[in-house]
Order: C-alpha cells, then sequence, then structure tokens
C-alpha cells in the first residue's frame, strides 16, 4: 500500500510540473502503461506500469534525482510484492562538485570496465584532468530481482574502482579492480585493462585483458579488430577467452557454466548509401567440444533479413530472420519481425520446425503521447499456437 501511495504521488508530482505549479523544478523522462495477455494452463492478462525520470532545478544545476520504477498486476493470479515492485535507478546525482567530482547515492546500474550491474551504495569520480579521471564505488548488490529490499553488507558487499586515461596516442585506457564478498568469502577479486586505439589509419583496435586474482587464472581475453578497406569493405577480427562471470544469487547458477574461447571473422559490403551486405563466421571451442556459426544479412535504414547457420556439439540449425520497420504516416509506424529456425537435435536425429512472428503498430495521436499495439506468435511441435497480446501507451515530458 504504501508503495502505491509513493507512485500515485510521483505521478501527481509530474502532473504538476507539466502544468507550471512546481517552481522551476524540471521533469524529464517518461511514464507508461502496458497491458500483457497470454494462456498457459490458465489465461494472464498483467498490467504494468513503468516510469523513468529525472528531477533537475536549475537554481541546482550540479543535482538530479534519478528514478525508474515499475509496478505489476495480475488480474488473475495474487503476486507478493516482490514480484510486483521492482526499482532499477533510485538515486541522487551530484555533478561537478567542485569542477572535478561526481557523486551517485542510491540504486543505481554500473558497468566499470567489467560486469557489475546493479549497485546500493555511493559511486564517486574524480576527474585530475580532462583526460585522465579515478572512479570509486562501495555497496551491497541490488536485490536480484530489483525488489525494494535490500541485502546486508555481510551477504553482497561490493567494492572497486577504474582509472581511465583518455585520448593517450589515440587510445582510452582503463584500469579497474572489483570483488565481491557474502557471509561465507570474498567469491569474485578481479583486475584488468581495457585499451581502444585507433593509431593505424583506418583501423580500430580493441583490447581486454582480465585477471582472476581468486582463482589465479585469466579470467577473460578479448582482442578484436576492424579495418576499413575502402568506402565499401570492411572487414573484422575477433578473439575471445571467457570464463563465465556468474555471481552467488544470480539466476544463472542453475545452470553448468564452461569456460570457451572464440573466434570471429566478419565483413560489410556497402551496396550504396542506404543498403549493405553483412556477413560473420564464428568457431567456438569448449574444452571438449566446438560449435560454428555463420551469418549473413541484407541491411537497409528500414532492417534487415538475415540467414543463420549453425552446428557441433548442440546440433545443427539453420534460420532466417526478417525485422523491418516501415512509416505509413509521420505518425503511424508499422514493424513485423519473423523468426524461423529448422534444428536438428544430437538425440532425436529429426528436424524440428519452429516460426515465431511479431507485429507492431505505433501511434504519436499527441506531441507527448504514443500508443503500441503489437501481436506475437509462434508455433512448434510442442505449441501448435502460442501468442500474445500488448498494449503500450507512453506518457513523455
Amino acid at each position: 500500500m504504501k508503495f502505491k501511495i509513493f507512485i500515485l504521488c510521483l505521478f501527481l508530482i509530474i502532473a504538476l510540473i507539466n502544468t507550471g505549479f512546481a517552481g522551476d523544478l524540471q521533469f524529464h523522462g517518461r511514464a507508461s502503461n502496458s497491458l500483457y495477455s497470454y494462456e498457459d494452463t490458465t489465461s494472464h492478462t498483467k498490467v504494468y506500469q513503468f516510469v523513468r525520470f529525472s528531477v533537475e532545478s536549475p537554481s541546482m544545476s550540479n543535482f538530479s534525482l534519478n528514478v525508474s520504477l515499475r509496478a505489476l498486476s495480475d488480474l488473475n493470479v495474487t503476486l507478493d510484492e516482490d514480484l510486483r515492485f521492482k526499482a532499477y535507478n533510485l538515486n541522487l546525482e551530484f555533478k561537478k562538485l567542485f569542477n572535478r567530482m561526481d557523486l551517485v547515492l542510491g540504486r543505481q546500474f554500473l558497468h566499470p570496465g567489467t560486469v557489475l550491474g546493479g549497485l546500493d551504495g555511493l559511486y564517486t569520480k574524480f576527474r585530475f584532468t580532462k583526460k585522465i579521471s579515478l572512479s570509486a564505488y562501495g555497496g551491497v548488490e541490488s536485490h536480484f530481482n530489483r525488489s525494494l529490499k535490500l541485502y546486508k553488507f555481510d551477504d553482497s558487499f561490493t567494492a572497486g574502482g577504474l582509472f581511465e586515461w583518455r585520448k593517450l596516442f589515440c587510445s582510452n585506457l582503463q584500469m579497474f579492480y572489483l570483488q565481491k564478498t557474502n557471509t561465507e568469502d570474498m567469491y569474485w577479486q578481479l583486475a584488468g585493462l581495457n585499451l581502444q586505439n585507433s593509431l593505424i589509419p583506418r583501423t580500430n583496435l580493441r583490447v581486454q585483458a582480465h585477471y582472476d586474482l581468486l582463482n589465479s587464472r585469466l579470467h577473460r581475453l578479448l582482442a578484436s579488430a576492424r579495418v576499413k578497406l575502402n568506402k565499401k569493405i570492411a572487414l573484422s577480427l575477433g578473439y575471445k577467452n571467457q570464463h563465465p562471470q556468474v555471481y552467488a544469487n544470480s539466476y544463472f547458477t542453475i545452470f553448468e557454466v564452461n569456460p570457451y574461447q572464440q573466434y570471429k571473422l566478419g565483413a560489410n559490403y556497402h551496396l550504396s548509401k542506404n543498403f549493405f551486405l553483412s556477413g560473420q563466421y564464428q568457431l567456438l571451442q569448449f574444452d571438449t567440444e566446438t560449435a560454428n556459426r555463420v551469418f549473413l544479412t541484407f541491411n537497409n535504414m528500414n532492417g534487415s533479413i538475415g540467414l543463420v547457420y549453425e552446428s557441433g556439439y548442440a546440433g545443427e540449425q539453420l534460420g532466417v530472420i526478417f525485422d523491418y520497420a516501415y512509416s505509413i504516416t509521420p505518425k503511424l509506424l508499422a514493424s513485423i519481425n519473423i523468426d524461423y529456425s529448422r534444428y536438428k537435435t544430437e538425440k532425436i536425429y529429426e528436424f524440428e520446425n519452429e516460426i515465431a512472428n511479431a507485429v507492431r503498430f505505433s501511434y504519436r495521436f499527441l506531441k507527448r503521447w504514443t500508443a503500441d499495439l503489437e501481436y506475437q506468435w509462434l508455433t512448434n511441435r510442442f505449441k501448435e499456437s502460442d501468442s500474445r497480446l500488448l498494449n503500450h501507451i507512453h506518457f513523455r515530458f
């Protein structure tokens, strides 16, 4: 009930801001109401309310309040509070304090040189010069389902830092440290560097080297290069060696994850200003098994159509993907997505067919109001027909 009152107060404040009753405060964001209807063993009609906004004041230009919340109701099933309400961002941000420092306090999303995710705590960034900065953060991981609950420090303490040096001999350099602990012990301790370089003409290089201090092993090694041969042709090469970074409270702990190596070779060819072909080959290597992937797509400014072929340890698959959007009128946008897969499993040794489709219409009926209607359906041997209906109403302020 308290959370409902809080949401109602937020929408009331938004209304006051847009009618000029809230002084010099400025709101920027979006509010949405979505309807999601589908059937499995029973019928479900879910209603979502989502609001994302920032509050600023010209008299306090360095300060802002950032909020991103979601509420859910199922008209057929009673949900508990943890499933009904989520907070993705809820923080106070102070920018350019003394023209040097940024501070963010509260729930926030961070990617400080490596995967981190949600943090309930403090983040600070200090700029020594326009090119050199040092960041530090500490707190607890955000609740795994983004509810309003907070973990205890003993259960999920997180801390780290990031050093950045931009435009160093046509390079951007990052060096970071990250550690995570729970009640038992430290379970992640990573250090590494990221480098982007464009010193060689028409060539962009990228390197990531991350080391697992806790297990004394290389955690992640990524090297990629993109070379623009001429106005029409570009080539790309890539290599990645990765140990999956699954945290103790992650949903993905239910899977058995393995380290792997990935090799990539790709090319783009521009047929004209608005049309180009894209192709890529990938080789995946696990400890005892391998897999191959081939992608070929035809693209323009409105979308793409492509073929995907996969073979190896997980079986054989051929897929067709079509994704296209078209403006019927300046206010009405139609889009369609078709995903066809034909795959051969190792155990059954027969081909299975699956088709997944989606059609969507978006209509802007006022300057700040947009309505979306989307229908999804798929067919396979398990489901003769499985469909979804989604409706969204967005208000931008």
